[in-house]
């Protein structure tokens, strides 16, 4: 996922997931909305800020509006940080999300990985709506604790691999936390997972083209689902693209989660 000033948290900051980019708001003078609370973490990861921005997926086309963005240094967890965001409603949907990233890769919101942290308010398999028309207080929420790991095996030809998790227990909905590609096969981990029960699928570029397995079941027919507890680790989460042949999706990479 990218994320920069201009380009925040890119496909990262998914709530709608494949999303191109993210856009700024305009800010025309209207209503001023002041949405505050506490993110708090006492999971296993130091980050090296923790950001936390209000969404607008409703009137976003293909991207997501960033509404507000922040940066703080909580220090190392266990923390409680408060937060306080304006933002302008205007032409604003009526529902928004507030949403947290721990950087734990170093690399700001230039690149959400499946090695940092993000959640949102609250806390859940799904993300809350708010409502943008006014200004709400008491937001607080906790990141996710939750891991999946596992091995990535390449076929002749593959150059990158992408891991998704959904509360789609078909996997036919793209994921819906962040994650870029793996550039190499080995052992990956996507660490920041709400409890829950989900769907684990891996895609990438295989030299017959974009090819989507899922885990449990390489064709997807009848994906394992996944059951986490909170903080609990699931390992040998492992996607293997030279022991079947792919099926080649004709219409899942169009779907798109909005929640």
């Amino acid at each position: 996922m990218r994320v920069s000033t201009g380009t925040m948290l890119g496909r990262a900051l998914i709530l709608i997931p494949v999303a191109a980019g993210m856009l700024w708001a305009a800010g025309a003078a209207a209503d001023t909305v002041t949405f505050s609370g506490s993110v708090s973490y006492t999971g296993n990861y130091s980050g090296d800020s923790l950001y936390v921005a209000v969404l607008d997926t409703a009137n976003a086309g293909e991207d997501v509006n960033i509404l507000v963005l922040q940066a703080f240094d909580p220090g190392p967890p266990p923390f409680n940080q408060l937060f306080s965001l304006q933002f302008d409603n205007t032409g604003v949907g009526s529902q928004v999300m507030v949403a947290s990233l721990l950087d734990v890769d170093g690399d700001g919101t230039n690149s959400v990985t499946g090695a940092d942290v993000f959640g949102w308010y609250n806390g859940g398999t799904l993300p809350t709506g708010i409502s943008s028309a006014s200004s709400q207080s008491g937001l607080d929420f906790s990141l996710p604790r939750g891991e999946i790991r596992g091995i990535l095996t390449f076929t002749a030809g593959q150059t990158e691999a992408r891991v998704s998790v959904t509360p789609d227990l078909t996997c036919m909905t793209e994921g819906f936390r962040p994650n870029d590609p793996f550039q190499a096969d080995g052992s990956y981990a996507m660490v920041g997972i709400y409890p829950g029960t989900y769907c684990v699928y891996a895609s990438g570029n295989t030299s017959t083209g974009y090819a989507q397995i899922c885990y449990g079941d390489p064709s997807c027919a009848s994906p394992t689902t996944i059951t986490l507890a909170d903080g609990e680790v699931k390992n040998n989460v492992d996607f293997d693209f030279t022991d079947t042949a792919p099926v080649e999706p004709t219409t899942w990479g169009l779907l798109k989660s909005r929640y």
